[in-house]
């Protein structure tokens, strides 16, 4: 993925009239022509002391030197200075007011910031790039910002927002003609499509890419273009069409003296031989190119590498050094807000670990994967919930699977039943007699077709009214389809069984699952009395909301009934089980936005960050307590006895006043 470096080239004044400030300008123009960028930098450094120096110094002058001295700095990865480079120049613009300029130096600002793995920062740059190039009506550099702003959402693995900036930029691009643009938004939907397990759409996107470029000769997009089309053919198991691509990517890299791009062909042929299970020279390729990354300092790149090399120890049962390694890669990924990386990390911890034997580390890791990857796919939908392609692993898998069996039947049947008209009217021209026999036999069919129909669509309607609430379900039927909405004011409940990690290294597989079906069938039971709707479960966490999909006044009371029910049930339960599971519960109210996820799988789901809080308020709480916000308190204040908990500090949230129900 590609961004683009803003700078000025000013042409040559005639001899005669040249200042000193005008000389060094022109001789930095040269080198930097020449990619000779310590001397150009230097070179723009003595163009600033001469222009400082007169009685009235050319603001815009001093800017290009700023903003080409930057170029110079990013080019030699030497990324702290060309902020500092790219800032001075912003600062300049600012006072002068120049609206155009000031929307380069933010993409250039971002640019260096996305280099170095920092997303957010670059994400933020980008955006104002994007606000300014709007406000002048600027559809070229639109184009840029918004495919800028699709490559940062792609590194960070928030992979349907790039697709949504990718797609508008290419439609501008392809508006203006503009084979530059088009042929790397093409490449980056190609990176997208490739990441998804389409290898073929990929494929086609890079070649289409390829050939842009190839007309443009183009070396350095050729080498990144060869690079993806090796990578798509590496998906597709072509290891030697993959590693001719890759070395012939790597050779145009290594002329270029693009060491960055050389570490990442290392990586990528190191791969290869992985998958060929030629351990030591995959290692080998590996280890080159770390040792190149690190020289760089490009701690995104170097998070993955490292990653890449604890999978191969792991493969080869080096358990202690594939810990080691992607330990490593999970403090740097941890230190940059890699999220994407940082859950495969600690899918991966948790699978050393279970080789190791330590289930309980291994199941600690793995609740903490499947966490993270939740939280992603939240944050994801709440923005862009109809538009994306999800696979979403749920308890109603077997309901829903036999949810398609019968659409498929009652289709089947129907088809049978236009044949049987159709035949009984053929034959009914041959005799009066068998007219008759024929129109009895059919109305029989039929008859009988619909009673199977009416019975199959029957347990249709009851699978998908087990799987979605009944207005969901309703215009799901009459409609096809359902729009996501938003809530202003719902109730969420959320509960927990404590210490469930350690009962569950303990108990049998089916033991486990049995207890779980039994409690949370009964919490499916109080929860259904309460009008209140059970969304989902994750492990043990029970997630339930009350005041959607229709608006309820009483939502607030009505969850903490269903808590307190819960808590009666539980503690008889314990009283006669010789499993103890004491529950901890949570609640806050907000604002949420629900909807259907999903083309093939229908999934009920919630979003937003009372989501998120009600959870905390669930982790703040105790065993066999119900812990609620100062929001939800503040509604039911006058029909329950609380507890005043005081201020107690929320990751992410500060300190936030929390409530005890007494359930006395």
């Amino acid at each position: 993925m590609t961004g683009l470096l803003f700078f000025s080239y000013t042409a040559s004044l005639n001899a005669q009239s040249e200042s000193l400030s005008d000389t060094y300008f022109n001789l930095a123009d040269s080198l930097i022509r020449e990619g000779k960028y310590n001397e150009a930098a230097e070179m723009y450094e003595y163009c600033l002391e001469a222009e400082r120096d007169l009685p009235v110094p050319d603001l815009e002058r001093i800017s290009e030197c700023q903003t080409n001295q930057g170029v110079c700095y990013f080019y030699l990865r030497e990324y702290d200075k060309a902020i500092v480079s790219f800032e001075a120049s912003l600062r300049v613009q600012d006072e002068l007011g120049n609206r155009e300029n000031i929307a380069d130096c933010f993409s250039n600002i971002g640019l260096v910031y996305k280099k170095r793995g920092y997303y957010n920062k670059a994400l933020d740059y980008y955006r104002q790039a994007l606000e300014i190039d709007k406000e002048l009506g600027n559809e070229e550099s639109i184009a840029i910002s918004l495919n800028n702003i699709g490559v940062v959402y792609d590194l960070w693995g928030r992979y349907g927002k790039a697709i949504e900036y990718y797609q508008k930029s290419l439609r501008l691009e392809q508006k203006q003609d503009n084979k530059d643009g088009m042929a790397v938004t093409l490449n980056n939907i190609g990176l997208v499509y490739n990441t998804w397990g389409k290898f073929e759409q990929a494929l086609g996107y890079f070649e289409e890419a390829l050939a842009i470029d190839r007309e443009r000769d183009d070396q350095m997009d050729i080498a990144n273009r060869l690079n993806n089309i090796g990578l798509a053919n590496f998906n597709m198991s072509e290891y030697d069409t993959a590693l001719y691509y890759y070395k012939e990517a790597l050779n145009i890299n290594i002329r270029l003296g693009q060491k960055d791009m050389v570490a990442l062909q290392y990586n990528n042929i190191g791969m290869v031989y992985y998958d060929r299970k030629d351990f030591d020279q995959a290692i080998y390729y590996l280890e080159q190119s770390v040792r190149i990354y690190e020289e760089l300092q490009l701690k995104a790149n170097i998070s993955k590498a490292y990653s890449n090399i604890a999978e191969i120890h792991f493969a080869r049962k080096n358990y202690d050094l594939a810990l080691a390694y992607q330990q490593k890669s999970l403090q740097i990924a941890k230190e940059i807000g890699l999220r994407n990386q940082i859950k495969e990390g600690y899918k991966m911890i948790s699978g050393v670990y279970l080789a190791l034997g330590d289930h309980t580390t291994a199941l600690r890791y793995y609740q903490q994967f499947t966490t993270l990857k939740d939280s992603l796919f939240s944050e994801e939908m709440h923005a862009q919930i109809a538009n994306f392609e999800v696979m979403y692993e749920t308890e109603r898998k077997d309901k829903e699977i036999r949810l398609l069996r019968q659409n498929e039947l009652i289709k089947d049947l129907k088809i049978r039943e236009d044949q049987i008209m159709r035949n009984s009217l053929i034959g009914g021209l041959t005799l009066l007699f068998l007219l008759i026999l024929l129109i009895w036999i059919s109305l029989w069919q039929k008859t009988r077709a619909h009673r199977i129909i009416a019975a199959e669509k029957a347990k249709s309607d009851k699978l998908l009214l087990n799987i979605l609430p009944d207005k969901v379900a309703s215009d799901l039927k009459e409609k096809g389809h359902t729009t996501p909405q938003k809530f202003d004011e719902v109730t969420v409940f959320f509960s927990d069984i404590v210490g469930f990690t350690e009962i569950a290294a303990k108990l049998d597989p089916q033991d486990l699952i049995r207890e779980l079906n039994e409690i949370f069938t009964e919490f499916d039971n109080i929860i259904e009395r309460n009008h209140c709707e059970r969304i989902k479960t994750i492990g043990d966490g029970y997630l339930a909301v009350c005041g959607l999909p229709e608006a309820n006044n009483m939502h607030t009371k009505n969850i903490i009934n269903s808590a307190l029910e819960i808590i009666r049930y539980i503690e008889q339960r314990n009283r006669t089980s010789e499993i103890q599971l004491p529950v901890r519960i949570g609640a806050h109210t907000g604002k949420v936005v629900a909807g259907v996820v999903g083309v093939k799988k229908y999934i009920y789901d919630v979003f937003g960050d009372t989501i998120n809080t009600a959870s905390r308020m669930e982790s703040s709480s105790e065993a066999m307590k119900i812990n609620v916000s100062e929001a939800t308190y503040l509604l039911v204040k006058d029909q329950f006895t609380f507890i005043d908990r005081g201020g107690i500090e929320i990751k992410g949230k500060g300190k936030m006043k929390m409530y005890f129900v007494d359930s006395l």
